[in-house]
Parts: structure tokens; C-alpha cells; sequence
């Protein structure tokens, strides 16, 4: 399966991670990563591999992740320009509004270590159900 190389593009620029430190991360060669844009798409694994590869980002906005997919409504934080720890805004917005396909949301952009580190970090302002939920939902991902 194919995937258009804008998508993977799109996707790096909300990281925050570029090219080479995907191929880094993932061991694909530069060369072949940097390639795609010339023949215009990007292979599924490729994707796959970004979706679970941690942001590089120490702070996000709340128009980030509502491009990436999460209703505007269960963010903690909602207006769209207004910068925020990575770690807060995730577990703030797990506390909000708990669920699968949030969690699988938040994966998908920050990756799942990321998720767990910043349920780790504040684990004494977080229910220990919410924590096991989240493993949960991140082990079924």
C-alpha cells in the first residue's frame, strides 16, 4: 500500500522531525526516505513507522492536534494557537476525555512512549485507572 507523499510530509512537519532523523530512527537510508518525494509516495510501513515514532516537540497547540484528527471539544486547552507543554496537554487531555480512539489519536501523533512517559511524570495527579486504561488501549493500538 502506497501512501501519498504529502501525507508523510505533513505528518513530519507536525513532529516536528525531519528526514534525517526519521531515517535515524527507523534505519531506511536518506537517500531512499528522501527519494519518495520524487516519485511522489511514501510506503505504508514508512507511515506506519512515523505514526509510532515519538515527537520531537517539547510544545504543542490545540490546532495541532485537531488537524491531526481529535474533536476541538475534548481538548483541555481549545484555542488553536496558545503553545503548551507536550506532557500537560497530553495527560490533561487523556483526564478530559478518556477513550480508544483518543488514545490511538494521541499515539499517532506524539507516540506511545511519549504518552507513557507523560502519564509517568504526573502519575501523582493521575488516577492509576486512567494509567491502566491507557496501557490498555496502547497495547490493542
Amino acid at each position: 500500500m502506497k501512501i501519498e507523499h504529502k501525507a508523510f510530509e505533513t505528518l513530519l512537519k507536525a513532529k516536528g522531525i525531519s528526514k534525517k532523523a526519521f531515517s535515524a530512527y527507523t534505519g531506511i537510508p536518506y537517500y531512499t526516505v528522501a527519494g519518495w518525494k520524487k516519485s511522489g509516495e511514501v510506503p505504508g510501513y514508512a507511515m506506519i513507522l512515523l505514526r509510532n515514532m515519538p515527537t520531537a516537540k517539547a510544545y504543542v497547540t490545540a490546532g495541532e492536534l485537531i488537524e491531526a484528527g481529535l474533536p476541538k471539544a475534548i481538548l483541555w486547552n481549545n484555542d488553536p494557537d496558545k503553545k503548551a507543554p507536550v506532557d500537560i496537554f497530553i495527560v490533561a487531555t487523556l483526564q478530559r476525555a478518556y477513550n480508544n480512539f483518543v488514545v490511538q489519536t494521541l499515539a499517532e501523533f506524539f507516540g506511545r512512549e511519549r504518552i507513557l512517559a507523560s502519564l509517568l511524570k504526573h502519575k501523582d495527579r493521575v488516577d492509576n485507572k486512567l494509567i491502566e486504561n491507557v496501557i490498555s488501549s496502547l497495547r490493542e493500538y
